[in-house]
């Protein structure tokens, strides 16, 4: 047996176990990072928030994402399946000073930036090691580990579960799983050269393109590549009978606004297809052991909430072990619960926003571009990944729902048609 003198075993070296183990450090917990993988490991997930900028900010690692060189991303646009209509989001034009840009990343790069900087700090970090057991014990847990050098065993006070939506180290707590709030979907996906873009500073922006059952998104991550990606349910793909790369290739044919991106466009890698969108366990947080990023759950990336929602309930399991730590006992059940109710209050801002981009009526009433009662600002915000933490947001975001509501019984909104302004330009007057 190998007993190492950690206060902290993080479980997972992506965004919310880099996140958590750089908070960590900054506190002064001697903190272990275990990752299956070697790094850099491709991944996709690559359009950032604005939002997620604090969070980056906060642990450090900011200056070193500045300096990467990746795209800059100063907003999003949605367009129509056949080009009739386009709504741009200029993060600028929110409520919230400081949510202007963010950046358009390859994973494979910023999440070793990430990883390295956890490292930099004092985080051992151990690659190509796996979980094999985590075994509760008094005052901690005893964790099996397996890497290049063989088994080990080490007993830590507390760990932080940052493993993604990958099963392998899986528990009752893991088991447990709210009822499901939206359809079971996919994603197909592969990077692309020649993908048409905007000149200038809307080169940068996430494209999202919605379709009959679903949506395809193209972000830009450096200047020749774009990440392409159709994200429909797992029925629609199963009923086609098709491999993924021709059902992914007659969703573009089926679309002229995607015929018209992709014209040119070649793949130049194999499509990628990942699966179980839309969970949330029920617990994220027990006397000694939270779960952060996907491992706590995910609702679907149509909004590019995953690196953001990830580095922040990474953080805030981190500050929350530290407390308790430093006070010499475990998470109180209330903690555990407070843990969980702020994973979960952050999370469905975007599961409603989910809800309306799938809802016909309701994304009538997103597409407009310029949404009655000045409502406009409030959801760039919200796009930008800032919470309604504050009256004029929290106002303008459930008035928004509301109309939403209202719209399948009367129309507050046309049907938008090819539009210019972009969302977040104030009413007129």
């Amino acid at each position: 047996m190998n007993t190492v003198a950690f206060d902290l075993l993080v479980i997972g070296g992506g965004p919310a176990g880099s996140s958590a183990a750089a908070t960590a450090r900054q506190q002064g917990l001697r903190t272990l990072v275990v990752e299956k993988s070697a790094f850099p490991r491709f991944r996709i997930g690559e359009s950032l928030l604005p939002a997620g900028n604090r969070i980056l900010q906060a642990t450090g690692a900011w200056p070193k994402v500045q300096a990467a060189g990746f795209m800059p991303k100063y907003g999003a646009e949605f367009h129509r399946s056949d080009g009739s209509g386009v709504k741009k989001v200029v993060f600028a034009n929110g409520l919230r000073p400081g949510l202007e840009s963010t950046f358009q990343v390859e994973r494979a790069r910023f999440d070793t930036v990430l990883l390295d900087h956890a490292r930099e700090l004092g985080a051992e970090v151990r690659l190509e090691t796996m979980v094999k057991a985590v075994a509760p014990v008094a005052g901690g847990h005893r964790v099996t580990l397996a890497g290049p050098t063989g088994e080990s065993t080490l007993t830590v006070p507390w760990v932080i579960d940052a493993t993604g939506r990958e099963t392998g180290l899986m528990s009752d707590q893991k088991r447990a799983l709210d009822p499901p709030v939206l359809a079971k979907r996919m994603a197909i996906f592969s990077h692309f050269e020649g993908v048409l873009r905007a000149p200038g500073r809307e080169a940068g922006n996430i494209l999202i393109v919605r379709l009959d059952d679903g949506w395809v998104w193209l972000i830009p991550i450096d200047e020749r590549r774009t990440s392409v990606g159709l994200v429909t349910t797992v029925e629609a793909f199963r009923a086609e009978r098709q491999e993924p790369a021709a059902f992914f290739d007659r969703a573009v044919a089926s679309s002229p606004k995607l015929r018209e991106l992709l014209a040119r466009a070649t793949p130049t890698m194999a499509f990628h297809v990942t699966s179980d969108y839309s969970y949330f366990r029920r617990d994220l947080a027990q006397e000694r052991l939270v779960l952060a990023g996907d491992a706590a759950g995910f609702f679907d990336p149509i909004f590019s909430s995953g690196v953001y929602l990830a580095t922040s309930s990474g953080k805030l399991a981190a500050d929350l072990v530290a407390r308790a730590h430093a006070a010499g006992r475990g998470l109180s059940p209330a903690e555990q619960r407070g843990y969980t109710r702020a994973v979960k209050r952050h999370a469905g801002v975007f599961q409603k926003l989910i809800a309306a981009f799938y809802d016909e009526d309701a994304f009538d009433v997103f597409m407009c571009n310029v949404i009655p009662w000045d409502l406009s600002r409030g959801i760039t915000s919200i796009v930008a990944g800032q919470a309604p933490t504050n009256w004029s947001l929290w106002w303008r975001y459930t008035l928004f729902l509301t109309v939403c509501r209202l719209q399948r019984y009367w129309p507050v909104v046309k049907r938008p048609e090819a539009a210019e302004a972009p969302l977040g330009t104030p009413a007129p007057g």
